[in-house]
């Protein structure tokens, strides 16, 4: 029975689903598919009338007219299928390789940026201190389903520190008092904090981190956005390998 009406009782309950931080919208096939064979759980499929494409990813399935469907989605050229998607947590374990942390980032777009960066230069564990949560739908969409080939962990910045101290590795911190990324040997299996989008890396990190790195700046600027900057950081330690 295809739902009509936004008062219909299912719809209210799918509504205060969207504020549950816990749950991400997928408003998207592809990234539907890719989380669910990531392993997560998809609790709902809310189809639109006009949606012919596939549907079969566990979850229950709501069909609903086109207008119902355009109060639930949150883009304007929908395709007309959204999963309602419960993340696994990732037990928490010691990086294999290079492995990038942020520190507190806050901004869907700069997380979702670094992730994809993540994966395409082989930091594919990812460490998000106190950050964005992962199920928000403009960090999805910024990650173009990255976020579901990466091991990303979700813990605090007192969990992490705590762990760190076991394993052996080196950090280092993005911050424009460093040196020079072209001047200084980047070896493999490090980490690569990029700090929070107004205050930098806390010093509870650079407490822990062994050294200081910086991308130079020309023509008086001053900086570069996080995503942009932890990006070119990673291809560059990447590039060193090669």
């Amino acid at each position: 029975m295809i739902i009509t009406s936004v008062q219909n009782e299912k719809i209210k309950e799918i509504k205060k689903l969207m504020n549950d931080k816990s749950l991400a919208f997928l408003d998207n096939p592809k990234l539907i598919t890719e989380a669910y064979d990531a392993g997560h759980e998809v609790l709902y499929i809310i189809k639109s009338e006009l949606y012919e494409g596939k549907t079969d990813y566990g979850g229950s399935i709501i069909e609903v007219s086109k207008n119902v469907f355009k109060s639930i989605s949150s883009t304007e050229n929908s395709q007309g299928l959204i999963g309602v998607v419960k993340f696994n947590k990732r037990q928490l374990l010691m990086p294999s390789g290079n492995f990038l942390v942020m520190d507190e980032i806050q901004d869907p777009g700069n997380a979702g940026t670094l992730i994809r960066s993540a994966l395409g230069a082989n930091f594919v564990d990812i460490y998000m201190l106190n950050s964005v949560k992962t199920t928000n739908e403009k960090l999805v969409r910024a990650s173009m389903g990255a976020i579901f080939k990466t091991r990303v962990y979700e813990i605090t910045k007192q969990e992490f520190i705590s762990n760190f101290k076991n394993w052996n590795k080196d950090l280092y911190v993005c911050d424009m008092n460093g040196k020079s990324i072209y001047d200084e040997p980047l070896p493999n299996g490090i980490g690569i904090v990029v700090g929070n989008e107004g205050n930098g890396v806390s010093s509870e990190l650079r407490n822990i981190a062994k050294y200081s790195i910086k991308i130079p700046m020309h023509n008086g600027l001053e900086s570069l956005n996080a995503g942009v900057s932890g990006s070119i950081i990673m291809y560059q330690i990447e590039n060193n390998k090669n």
